[in-house]
């Protein structure tokens, strides 16, 4: 008696990124490089599309077999500062292309002023100021932490 496994079904890379989003997943990679990490994104879906909450900027979804994908809210978009819209694509690729999970943790920032999230991939929107202040802290963290699902 024998038995067949059904096929597993083999996945096809697809690189389908709007022109919106195109710089700053070019820019991801470029940060990747200077932080020592040769990342080379090959199999990626981004655009404008409906988030699960009205008030989510973005969203990853990694499915078994299937290209991920980053869903952006244009509506929230459209009032970001350039900045923020780096920050905002730079979480959703810590997910989708570097499978890295939220980091809810915090330091002292801003001289010790003030409480800020440690790490790019914390679950909230970062703002643009904090970002900007401590980019090279958020690209080093974000490239060299294991922090994957």
């Amino acid at each position: 008696m024998s038995a067949c496994a059904p096929k597993e079904k083999e996945h096809m890379e697809l690189f389908q990124v709007d022109s919106t989003f195109l710089p700053y997943v070019q820019n991801f990679e470029l940060a990747g490089v200077s932080e020592g990490k040769d990342v080379k994104i090959t199999d990626l879906i981004v655009a404008f599309g409906d988030t699960p909450s009205m008030n989510e900027t973005g969203v990853c979804e990694i499915a078994d077999n299937e290209t991920p994908k980053v869903t952006i809210n244009q509506r929230i978009w459209n009032t970001l500062s350039n900045t923020d819209r780096q920050e905002v694509v730079f979480h959703e690729l810590g997910h989708c292309v570097l499978r890295r999970r939220h980091q809810s943790s915090e330091m002292m920032g801003f001289g010790g002023m003030t409480r800020i999230p440690e790490s790019i991939m914390y679950p909230y929107r970062i703002p643009g100021t904090t970002y900007q202040a401590h980019i090279a802290q958020y690209h080093d963290e974000l490239f060299s932490k294991s922090n994957e699902f």
